[in-house]
């Protein structure tokens, strides 16, 4: 994506303007915004590196919510919960891995630790889930499907979420750092608490035509594999699908020319249904 060189321009005039105004009659406030903006656009930069290095590492870090957001922007998601004394999660889990890799190329699932660090909890806690990742398009869109598995007794369940990662955008970097003397002091609270994510405010998923086709087919043909793969599981063991195959319809059936969608902010009107659609007969999202 190419950074816009009005940006800068708008960005330095204003600045330059501030500047000079307050030098003219009073020159050590002058100096001292141009401290004060300096330290706030390096915290700034700080924060959106610390940000990206989250996504390198097999644990990361969150607070309260936002837990997925380091992966990407969550598209989607799915909940199953059934009955059997069977090891149908660890079934399911190694068949998944392969249709991903087998039909759809993805990578083999690999284990990443979420970990809550709210400040109320009287300890951090982690989870362990498997992400499998595809390769991103010519417009730089990822895709990754996270797993769950809970089992209590003999109630299994099993969930995924759909993500889909974007961009670092030079354009909302620059507004990002150039704004941050004003916007630093109203965000201080969430920086402490962690509860802030730069990464929202600069990454973008690119809003062309053609990326959204392939997010589209890649999302639908990824949630496809995977009830596919559920159902057959389930099949396996003798476990009633009946359920599970209506919303599987009703889920891949959704049309998203219906709704509004602006894939620059990955804001979704009926696309976003899709996690709504699977009520009932034991699933939720």
């Amino acid at each position: 994506m190419r950074f816009k060189p009005w940006n800068a321009l708008l960005g330095g005039i204003v600045y330059l303007y501030l500047f000079g105004v307050l030098f003219a009659g009073m020159p050590g406030a002058a100096v001292l915004l141009l401290l004060y903006a300096g330290a706030c656009m390096l915290i700034a930069w700080r924060l959106i590196a610390r940000a990206e290095s989250r996504r390198t590492g097999n644990t990361i870090e969150f607070a309260q919510s936002g837990a997925t957001d380091a992966l990407g922007f969550q598209w989607g998601s799915f909940h199953h919960v059934f009955h059997s004394k069977e090891a149908v999660n660890e079934s399911f889990r190694d068949a998944l891995g392969a249709a991903l890799r087998g039909k759809l190329g993805y990578s083999a699932f690999q284990e990443i630790t979420l970990k809550d660090v709210d400040r109320d909890l009287p300890a951090p806690e982690a989870r362990t889930f498997l992400v499998s990742s595809a390769k991103e398009t010519t417009r730089h869109a990822g895709f990754s499907i996270m797993c769950g598995f809970t089992r209590s007794a003999d109630i299994q369940g099993v969930r995924w979420w759909l993500l889909v990662s974007g961009i670092r955008d030079p354009n909302k970097t620059f507004w990002f750092l150039a704004l941050s003397p004003v916007m630093l002091p109203f965000i201080l609270y969430a920086i402490v608490q962690r509860q802030y994510d730069p990464l929202k405010k600069v990454m973008t998923v690119y809003p062309g035509f053609f990326n959204e086709i392939d997010i589209v087919n890649r999302t639908r043909e990824l949630q496809f594999v995977a009830f596919e793969t559920l159902v057959e599981v389930l099949d396996s063991f003798g476990i009633d699908t009946s359920d599970l195959k209506q919303q599987k319809a009703n889920i891949l059936s959704i049309n998203v020319s219906g709704g509004q969608t602006s894939f620059g902010s990955v804001v979704q009107g009926a696309m976003n249904k899709v996690s709504g659609m699977a009520v009932g007969g034991g699933a939720k999202t």
